[in-house]
């Protein structure tokens, strides 16, 4: 076995471990010093517990704070519920088994013939969708809807038509399409008294206005019938045989 090798005094490492030595010196006196310490303290305390007995906590509880309150904590009656009971104190409140009708129980098949019997009355009441007419000795022609005949005396002296439609140049189909749309529209601009214009029929080979029938016939059935109250041939000053006047339902 080889001897150790003493260490060179004039190495660098020789003055790192003689500074490590006294680190190490000084950091176990350190440790030394505070277990002395700890040990000195420990049997000071035993020494006093047996001279004066246990250690008493002198820390003085203080009193929980007190919630500081806001304004939504002030007591304020409930003005809802006081009112409620106000509106309420004279009710008597029902029997437990009395049978209470919720919303929807009524048979629907028992309140149908009600709701069709009554259209059928109102139909009835009103004449139907079609409307009477007859025609007079001089060619002049008269059409009401029932209960409506008042309409005729109106449409004889007070008549004053708001707009007319001019059917020269049609043909019959044509001017009953043509009354059907106009009779619509001018009820739905709330007018009362229209003119239809039909012309005399001196072109034709009996005489007679072909238009005029077509007008009478568009005028009795429905849609229009639903739109027109009473209809008559128009005065001599607005048309007279030329024209008819048409008093259009409110």
């Amino acid at each position: 076995m080889s001897k150790k090798s003493k260490p060179d005094p004039h190495s660098p490492f020789a003055a790192l471990a003689t500074v490590k030595a006294e680190m190490v010196a000084e950091e176990t006196a350190k440790l030394e010093a505070e277990k002395a310490r700890k040990e000195a303290a420990k049997a000071r305390g035993e020494l006093e517990s047996r001279r004066y007995g246990p250690a008493r906590d002198t820390s003085v509880a203080l009193p929980p704070r007190a919630h500081a309150r806001g304004p939504s904590d002030v007591w304020r009656p409930n003005l809802d519920e006081e009112l409620f009971r106000a509106a309420m104190s004279g009710v008597v409140p029902l029997d437990v088994k009395t049978e209470r009708v919720t919303p929807g129980a009524r048979d629907e098949k028992s309140a149908r013939p009600a709701a069709v019997s009554q259209k059928l009355r109102r139909a009835a009441a009103e004449g139907g969708p079609k409307l009477e007419h007859r025609w007079l000795g001089d060619g002049a022609v008269q059409g009401w809807r029932r209960g409506h005949e008042f309409a005729l005396e109106v449409l004889d002296r007070f008549a004053s038509p708001s707009e007319s439609l001019d059917l020269h140049g049609l043909e019959p189909h044509e001017a009953a399409l043509k009354v059907v749309e106009f009779v619509r529209s001018r009820r739905a601009r709330k007018l009362r008294c229209v003119a239809i214009i039909h012309g005399w029929g001196r072109r034709s080979p009996d005489g007679a206005s072909v238009l005029c029938d077509a007008v009478v016939k568009a005028l009795c059935e429905a849609p229009a019938a639903l739109e027109v109250d009473a209809f008559a041939t128009a005065p001599e000053n607005l048309g007279g045989r030329g024209a008819i006047l048409v008093s259009l339902r409110a």
